[in-house]
């Protein structure tokens, strides 16, 4: 679990550089989602978005196996690399700066200017990248496939539409949607934290134009549990126990009480 724990906090913090991009470069979104990201198990990368510059459209990835930034032009043709392995992540931003202002005539120091959100303050994040290990590497891509399937099969079950990805503040993968006008659902896979102490997938519900959630009236999970209280009401399932059939299971019952709360 720890290894789970400690990968997940390296790739979260490096991807704040993909965040600060869509931050300076992308098309403002009201939801804030120009931030978001993107998890590419196919290339075992992490997309940011779409930045427009006189040169053209640009996006930034990064690889996940290398541990390299690449920008990307509409053909996605690598047009630039960043490598961040025995370099602070303030070092590879400085140099991505460079190149934005030199290359693309763009405002660098917009760029690794601080973000409008705050993450953990962790205690590495100052240190030299190391290469990550390939087997924690592997369990990290193997639950964030989950969630994007699981993602995807909630949305298939509730024939809705919704963006399947990375928020890069709390670097959950998951989904919002409207359900109708009355209810509306949060459910992705989470980073450990002070909910739950190792990364579980959770399941929300909010209601609508003021309509209500009686969280009092929850039903008993045959995998997972309800936490209800004054700062989050919902559904977890903690990863020691995020196995495709419990997961099934998880999302079935969770989604039939939701329903239910019409």
């Amino acid at each position: 679990m720890q290894e789970y724990t400690n990968i997940d906090q390296h790739i979260h913090q490096l991807c704040q550089t993909l965040a600060k991009f869509g931050r300076s470069f992308a098309n403002k979104k009201e939801d804030d989602s120009h931030t978001n990201l993107r998890f590419d198990f196919i290339g075992t990368r992490i997309w940011g978005r779409w930045g427009t510059f006189t040169k053209g459209r640009l996006i930034p990835v990064l690889n996940l196996e290398d541990q390299t930034f690449h920008f990307l032009d509409h053909q996605y043709q690598i047009v630039a690399s960043f490598e961040t392995m025995g370099k602070t992540q303030s070092e590879v931003e400085e140099a991505v700066a460079q190149y934005l202002s030199k290359e693309l005539k763009a405002n660098g120091a917009d760029f690794t200017g601080p973000l409008h959100f705050e993450i953990p303050d962790y205690d590495f994040k100052s240190h030299t990248i190391q290469k990550w290990d390939s087997e924690a590497l592997k369990q990290w891509m193997h639950y964030r496939l989950l969630a994007n399937q699981a993602s995807g099969f909630l949305l298939d079950h509730l024939n809705v539409a919704s963006e399947i990805r990375i928020w890069p503040h709390h670097f959950d993968t998951g989904i919002y949607a409207e359900l109708n006008t009355n209810i509306a659902i949060g459910f992705g896979w989470a980073m450990a934290d002070s909910l739950v102490d190792e990364a579980y997938f959770y399941f929300s519900v909010y209601g609508l134009n003021g309509h209500s959630i009686d969280y009092a009236k929850v039903k008993s999970l045959s995998a997972g549990k309800w936490i209800t209280g004054e700062h989050w009401n919902g559904a977890v399932l903690p990863l020691g126990e995020a196995e495709a059939n419990h997961i099934h299971s998880f999302l079935r019952e969770t989604t039939a009480w939701t329903l239910s709360q019409n």
